[in-house]
């Protein structure tokens, strides 16, 4: 479950942020999350979930991999849609947003 507040916390990064279910997983929607790559900012549909998912403590998908940024990238059926995730283990549990960033440190 996600929290009210902190979903309003999400949509200060991504307005359409919104909360959906599959299978007893939990997921964000995040469409057209911006993410800083460095020199660029580029724009990505985003799925968060703060639960376990394929062997980490959380995840984020993107509706495309990041050309450059991560590693060992692979790719997911959530939702109906084919997502990407690179292999990222540093996220801490906290906070929705809080994990959020923490996800979005790999693409720096």
């Amino acid at each position: 479950m996600v929290a009210p507040e902190a979903l309003v916390e999400l949509r200060e990064l991504c307005p359409a942020a919104s909360v959906k279910n599959e299978a007893g997983q939990v997921f964000v929607d995040l469409p057209g999350l911006k993410i800083p790559t460095g020199k660029e900012i580029v724009a990505r549909d985003a799925l968060l979930t703060m639960q376990p998912h394929s062997g980490y403590a959380s995840r984020l998908f993107l509706s495309q991999a990041i050309t450059g940024r991560g590693a060992n990238w692979t790719v997911h059926s959530v939702l109906g849609r084919t997502w990407h995730t690179p292999s990222w283990r540093d996220v801490a549990p906290g906070r929705a947003i809080e994990m959020l960033l923490q996800h979005l440190k790999v693409y720096q």
